[in-house]
């Protein structure tokens, strides 16, 4: 096999140390463990006097913001009640936005492509559509003009029938 890349050879080295260090920190945790009972043994009563001390005052400030408190409240609500009313209307709205961003993004996300087949024929509906816009614009009109057009697939004929703008009528063969 080749040479060990560097990379290789640090992961290596430090499995190594990893697995030469295991014994000396379990030796750590062990000498230290007495320590640390000692210290939380030790810290125990300091800690319960400073909360026995600090118990008195927590209870008089929050005696003394409690009303505050209520009265802000008690202020708030009608402010509070019309802010929860929008924000549901709001929260509604952007679900039915995002509703159709959603519906608007997987139309343009996936390919679509319509045939028809008929008579060992095969026809693409684009195709048609792109044939009856064509149509339209050798009669003398601009492609721009089309805002809309309906195209009718009449496999019996042969033909497309198209309208444009609900005026401009045409056949296109296929």
């Amino acid at each position: 096999m080749g040479k060990k890349s560097t990379v290789e050879e640090i992961k290596e080295m430090v499995k190594e140390v990893s697995r030469n260090a295991e014994p000396v920190i379990d030796e750590a945790m062990k000498k230290a463990e007495p320590l640390i009972k000692d210290v939380t043994k030790k810290a125990e009563p300091i800690y319960n006097d400073i909360r026995e001390k600090a118990e008195p005052i927590y209870q008089d400030l929050r005696e003394k913001a409690e009303p505050i408190y209520n009265d802000i409240k008690e202020k708030a609500a009608p402010a509070a009640k019309v802010v929860k009313t929008h924000s549901e209307k709001a929260r509604k709205a952007a679900k039915t936005v995002s509703d159709d961003i959603s519906l608007k993004a997987a139309q343009f996300s996936c390919k679509e492509e319509v045939f028809v087949q008929y008579s060992h024929h095969e026809i693409r509906t684009t195709d048609i559509i792109e044939k009856a816009k064509q149509d339209y614009v050798s009669k003398g009109n601009k492609a721009s003009s089309i805002r809309e057009i309906q195209v009718y697939i009449k496999p019996s004929d042969n033909a497309a029938y198209y309208v444009v703008n609900h005026q401009e009528t045409g056949k296109i063969g296929f």
